[in-house]
């Protein structure tokens, strides 16, 4: 028996109605505009707050740096401001230098360093090493200020000399640089860090001018230069005090949070200022 379709003509017919029925629907578009703060948080904010997955697995090693830089910057601070007598500029603290201050920071710049953090590990790598090279020089054994005294083994005495305090001035000075640095960086996180790198910076720039008063035998104003360096040392401290226990707060749960005063969104901001985004998703 003859028939008169076919399944090609079949075939054609289903194609013609697939046709059709696409040709009533309406194109959507693909492109979305957004505002400057949402393609900040969208795209900048990541770029700049990158964790592993390991960060995610491990605790925070910040906080064991911040409990071990405070409780040697606030005894040493007391020192220099000479509460209570003290005296010695911080020869007293040498085993608190560097069982606490250098060890414990330097046991977190690792931590930081596996974890991926670039700038934590930098900084308490670099401030860990300031407090072991301090403390040894204060060590007999490291014959560092003995040349520097009259019979050339007396450390104490050398580390009164003019000569050895218009030298050793210099790495009070470079340290200083170091902080600005850092400051300049802190910028990118929080208030609160900003303003301990401003207060260190403070710290050796007053240390720097009074070793080299003391070195010129201005003993007045070099004595008033290393009580402004401990003042500045001792709110340093206080704010790493009060850092530390927002990290441990943080770190432990608590039902609020501390202000630190985020900066990182003012730099997202000012780059991006009154600006739309139109971000286009292609599909292939």
């Amino acid at each position: 028996m003859d028939s008169d379709t076919s399944p090609n003509d079949g075939t054609k017919a289903s194609l013609q109605n697939r046709e059709g029925s696409m040709q009533g629907l309406t194109s959507v578009p693909t492109s979305v505009t957004l505002s400057a703060e949402q393609f900040e948080r969208l795209y900048l904010t990541p770029m700049t707050r990158r964790q592993t997955a390991l960060a995610k697995q491990v605790g925070n090693p910040t906080p064991l740096a911040l409990g071990g830089f405070v409780i040697t910057t606030t005894p040493l601070s007391c020192c220099l401001m000479a509460w209570r007598g003290a005296s010695g500029n911080g020869i007293a603290f040498t085993g608190p230098i560097i069982f606490l201050g250098g060890l414990l920071l330097l046991i977190t710049s690792i931590l930081e360093f596996i974890l991926g953090n670039t700038f934590p590990c930098v900084v308490f790598g670099t401030i860990g090493g300031f407090w072991f090279a301090f403390a040894a020089t204060m060590i007999p054994s490291f014959n560092a200020a003995a040349p520097y005294s009259s019979s050339t083994t007396d450390t104490a005495a050398g580390l009164t000399s003019a000569s050895f305090m218009n030298t050793y001035a210099f790495l009070f000075v470079t340290m200083a640089v170091l902080m600005l640095i850092f400051m300049i960086c802190a910028t990118r996180t929080n208030v609160v860090y900003t303003l301990i790198f401003l207060s260190l910076l403070l710290v050796f720039l007053l240390l720097t001018a009074a070793y080299w008063q003391l070195g010129q035998g201005n003993v007045t104003v070099g004595n008033r230069c290393v009580k402004g360096a401990g003042a500045a040392l001792f709110v340093a401290s206080l704010l790493g005090f009060y850092l530390l226990i927002v990290q441990l707060f943080e770190a432990l749960g608590f039902p609020f949070q501390l202000p630190v005063g985020d900066l990182g969104t003012l730099w997202n901001h000012d780059q991006n200022k009154g600006e739309g985004r139109d971000v286009e998703e292609a599909y292939t």
